[in-house]
């Protein structure tokens, strides 16, 4: 298998001879692709493109292969053959090849990728099953979808996290950059944190910046009882910020001021310029 960077006409060698001899095939006898990491597509561009198949056609062939006699396999093309049969096309031009279980994975995921339209988590899915089912080294993955070993690794390390996060980001809600950033705090605050990112609006590096503290405010000294005097202060001081407060020593010690996004800590400046 070579690089992603090649393109699907090299990995599938699709010859001239090939596209003079495109087989006009029903739709019915054409089974999806079983090892395709997309689950979902946007239905408004299916929509689309099915339109513009019944006013154009079908210009680019897909690809299967033989499953038995008039029984075939989907192995590139699956957004063209949705979008025909929402077109109510009843046969679709195909190119017959043949393909291993893996190459049928390995394919999938490159057409995907080459289009930009597979989800991170998917993505990361169909990785996996790389992993544990065809036994590939990150490595070897890396060396087939054109991206560097670490990223591989990387993006396997979204499936750790909680399912309502992992959705998140199929929702397009949070973005993979969002999900490394969520990694870096503990598992047990790991959703707390995405909702806190999603409820500030926060960019990618202020996520970032957040998980560096997030969680990581508990009293240092928590068998002893604050005086009330300091609580009253850490209580007042929090009103005037607009954030958290800890005085932490009464003679000697620190204060300190918590926030979690530029806006905040910008706020805070202002109000600390106004008292000079």
């Amino acid at each position: 298998m070579t690089k992603l960077g090649k393109g699907l006409e090299a990995l599938i060698k699709v010859s001239d001879e090939d596209i003079k001899g495109v087989n006009l095939i029903d739709i019915q006898n054409i089974k999806f692709n079983p090892y395709q990491p997309r689950k979902s597509d946007n239905q408004q561009k299916l929509q689309e493109l099915a339109d513009s198949i019944s006013e154009n056609g079908i210009i680019q062939p897909i690809i299967v292969r033989m499953i038995a006699n008039d029984s075939y396999e989907l192995i590139i093309g699956q957004r063209r053959l949705t979008a025909a049969r929402l077109a109510g096309f009843e046969k679709v031009p195909a190119i017959i090849r043949s393909a291993k279980e893996i190459e049928m994975l390995e394919f999938s995921i490159i057409e995907n990728i080459q289009r930009e339209n597979l989800n991170p988590i998917d993505e990361a899915i169909a990785y996996e099953r790389l992993v544990n089912e065809f036994k590939l080294t990150h490595d070897r993955i890396a060396e087939i979808v054109g991206k560097s070993r670490v990223a591989i690794t990387n993006m396997l390390r979204l499936l750790k996290l909680p399912s309502e996060v992992l959705q998140m980001i199929k929702s397009d809600v949070l973005s993979a950059g969002h999900a490394r950033a969520i990694l870096q705090v503990g598992p047990k605050l790991q959703l707390e944190f995405a909702n806190f990112i999603v409820k500030n609006k926060l960019p990618v590096h202020s996520a970032e910046d957040a998980a560096k503290t997030f969680g990581k405010t508990k009293k240092k000294f928590r068998g002893i009882k604050k005086d009330v005097n300091v609580l009253e202060l850490e209580n007042n001081l929090s009103k005037i910020f607009g954030a958290k407060v800890k005085l932490i020593g009464l003679k000697k010690g620190k204060l300190e001021i918590y926030f979690y996004s530029e806006e905040e800590l910008n706020k805070i400046i202002e109000i600390m310029m106004k008292v000079q």
